[in-house]
């Protein structure tokens, strides 16, 4: 690894640079870039690398429904983003539930829900999935 980060960083001006400041003007593409003789990058300190990194650090309730989420079986970062637009909590979630008449349009709320650049449906296999996670009684077998 460290071999890799010298090659890759060897022709260029690192500046140090605070997460707050993302999006004002740098270039991320200016990072590792071999167009100009001495390109900068900019990188956050090791402080507020490692002070990102922490396990223990608060997170909210949505960010713990995503992690739940994304520990599904098929269930990717695009997907649960596009369940989080709609139900943002696992409550939230419960109470759509809730409002179903039947067990067949619980299993099938989210399968019509749409995910990514191409906007597909999250299915009925997966929806039924996420269903008996959070809404079957006893263990899972």
């Amino acid at each position: 690894m460290t071999r890799y980060l010298s090659k890759l960083y060897q022709n260029c001006t690192l500046v140090c640079r605070s997460r707050e400041l993302e999006g004002d003007g740098q270039n991320e593409e200016e990072c590792g870039g071999r167009e100009r003789e001495d390109p900068s990058c900019s990188l956050i300190s090791f402080a507020e690398f490692n002070q990102g990194a922490v396990k223990n650090k608060c997170q909210t309730v949505r960010e713990v429904f995503a992690r739940q989420l994304m520990q599904i079986s098929g269930l990717s970062g695009d997907k649960a983003v596009a369940i989080l637009e709609h139900y943002s909590t696992l409550h939230s979630l419960l109470k759509a539930y809730e409002q179903c008449p039947s067990d067949t349009e619980r299993e099938k709320l989210l399968s019509s829900i749409r995910y990514g650049k191409l906007k597909r449906n999250l299915g009925p296999a997966l929806s039924r999935t996420v269903y008996q996670l959070y809404c079957t009684k006893g263990a899972l077998s």
